[in-house]
């Protein structure tokens, strides 16, 4: 289909395709990390900002998640399309990118416990 020769238009042509099938990756990629980084924001501004009596160390994860419901949401949609470009299934890409929200919310609520006396 393409010869490889190292002159002439050939190794453009095949940048070219290399470029075209790995830029959907990336920008699938750079969707999940904007998200995540988003997301980690939100969390940390919210276990800094939790005072009991309001918030306590059993209720955090569900105040967080009300409070970063957008950057879950994002976060969880982008890994989401990114699983079933790769070839899952949309229950199976649903349930891994709600394991790693709540692990973000976890490691959230553990930071915000250990910072209470």
């Amino acid at each position: 289909m393409f010869r490889l020769v190292t002159e002439g238009k050939d190794w453009d042509m095949l940048s070219l395709l290399i470029a075209l099938a790995v830029a959907p990756a990336a920008q699938s990629q750079a969707a999940i990390d904007q998200s995540r980084r988003a997301l980690v924001a939100c969390l940390k501004t919210a276990a800094a900002e939790g005072k009991p009596p309001e918030v306590t160390t059993d209720s955090f994860g569900v105040w967080a998640k009300t409070r970063c419901a957008a950057g879950a949401s994002a976060l969880q949609g982008s890994m989401v399309a990114f699983d079933m470009k790769n070839g899952s299934s949309r229950k199976s890409a649903n349930e891994g990118a709600q394991m790693a929200v709540d692990d973000y919310v976890e490691s959230a609520r553990n930071t915000f416990s250990n910072r209470q006396p």
